[in-house]
């Protein structure tokens, strides 16, 4: 009986030994989309493990909304926002596609999605204001590429840049 559940065994103990090296090395991994739950939020599956991603080194509109913390004024504006740019509520979606294998790099309980080259979702979520830099980051080799992406959404004046929940939103991020 042992025999027939040998293959299944060490499988999963193969898996298991390449994705705990992959998380310990901090080296970028190949992963399955299966699904995009928002712009902020995937889910992906490598073998049979699967697990849930947030963008790293910034906080989403999505995830402002979400926040219990924020009062009914940034909400409201967020779903004002969302109304007039719908297009933009499903931005990830145009740039990531299902069931195709993407570059993870895991970085403080958040990951690192590589969409195009070396650009990460990260960046592109930045540039189209659909997000903020994470107040405090210290992250030496991609500090500058989200502050560049940020400062570039702010200049052309995209998503929440445009509109007026940088003051209700982004203001109390920074006194967390």
């Amino acid at each position: 009986m042992l025999k027939s559940y040998m293959p299944k065994i060490s499988y999963i103990f193969i898996l298991l030994l390449f994705l705990t090296q992959s998380l310990i090395s901090k080296e970028p991994i190949m992963a399955l989309l299966t699904d995009i739950q928002s712009n902020d939020v995937q889910h992906f599956k490598i073998g049979n493990y699967k697990f849930e991603c947030k963008s790293y080194g910034v906080i989403g509109i999505d995830e402002l909304y979400n926040d219990k913390l924020f009062n009914s004024e940034c909400k409201k504006n967020i779903l004002k926002f969302y109304k007039k740019r719908l297009d933009l509520k499903y931005y990830t979606r145009s740039k990531l596609n299902l069931m195709q294998l993407y570059r993870i790099k895991f970085k403080d309980d958040r990951c690192l999605i590589s969409v195009s080259g070396e650009k990460s979702l990260s960046e592109f979520l930045l540039e189209e204001g659909l997000a903020v830099r994470k107040p405090l980051l210290k992250d030496d080799e991609y500090e500058y590429y989200f502050f560049k992406s940020q400062l570039n959404a702010k200049m052309l004046r995209k998503g929440i840049w445009k509109e007026n929940i940088t003051r209700e939103c982004i203001s109390n991020i920074y006194k967390k």
